[in-house]
C-alpha cells in the first residue's frame, strides 16, 4: 500500500503538468472571461450604464475566449451585445446582428433551442421598437408596416411553438420592456 501512495505522489506532478498544458490554459481563459462577464453585468446594472463601453467589453470577452469554445457561449455573448445595442436604441444594427445570429443559432442548435428562442424574442422586440419609433415619429404607414408585420410573425411563431396563450404574454412583456426603456430615457 505504501508503494501505491508513493507512486501516486510521484505521478501527481505529471498529471498537473498535463492538465496545465492541455485543458488548463482553456480553463484559465474561461475563468477570466467569466469574471469579465460578471464585471460587465455590474456595469449593465448601474443607474446610468454606458452602453458603448459595455459593447466594447463584450467584444473583449469574445477575444478572451479559447478558440475551441462552444458555439452556445459565443451566441450568448452576441445576444447580450445585441441587447446592449437595443438599449442604445441602435435598432438597425441590432436587427442586423440578431438576424444573422438567429440563422446561425437555428442552424447550430435547432429552432426550439433556448438560445434560438431568446434570439427570436429579442429580434421581435427590436422590430417592435422600430415600429413604435417610426410610428410615433410620424413615418408613413408603408415605412413602419413591414416592421409591425415582422413583429407579429415572430411573436406568433414563438407563441405557436410554446403554448396557446403565449402570444399575448410575449406582446405584453415586450410592451412593458419598451415602456421601461422609454421611462429610463425620459429625463
Amino acid at each position: 500500500m505504501r508503494k501505491f501512495f508513493t507512486l501516486l505522489w510521484l505521478l501527481f506532478p505529471v498529471a498537473v503538468l498535463y492538465y496545465h498544458f492541455n485543458d488548463g490554459q482553456n480553463q484559465i481563459a474561461r475563468d477570466k472571461a467569466r469574471i469579465h462577464v460578471a464585471k460587465i453585468r455590474a456595469l449593465e446594472k448601474a443607474k446610468d450604464p454606458d452602453w458603448e463601453t459595455i459593447i466594447e467589453e463584450y467584444d473583449k470577452v469574445s477575444g478572451e475566449l479559447p478558440a475551441n469554445e462552444k458555439p452556445l457561449v459565443r451566441h450568448q455573448i452576441r445576444l447580450a451585445k445585441a441587447k446592449a445595442r437595443l438599449e442604445m436604441l441602435d435598432i438597425v444594427g441590432a436587427i442586423e446582428d440578431l438576424t444573422a445570429l438567429l440563422q446561425e443559432a437555428a442552424q447550430t442548435h435547432g429552432d426550439d433551442a433556448q438560445v434560438t428562442r431568446a434570439v427570436r424574442e429579442m429580434l421581435g422586440k427590436a422590430h417592435y421598437y422600430a415600429t413604435y419609433l417610426l410610428k410615433t415619429n410620424g413615418a408613413p404607414e408603408e415605412e413602419w408596416r413591414p416592421y409591425a408585420e415582422r413583429t407579429r410573425q415572430i411573436f406568433r411563431y414563438l407563441a405557436e411553438h410554446q403554448e396557446p396563450a403565449a402570444l399575448a404574454k410575449y406582446e405584453q412583456r415586450v410592451e412593458a420592456e419598451f415602456e421601461k426603456t422609454l421611462q429610463r430615457r425620459t429625463p
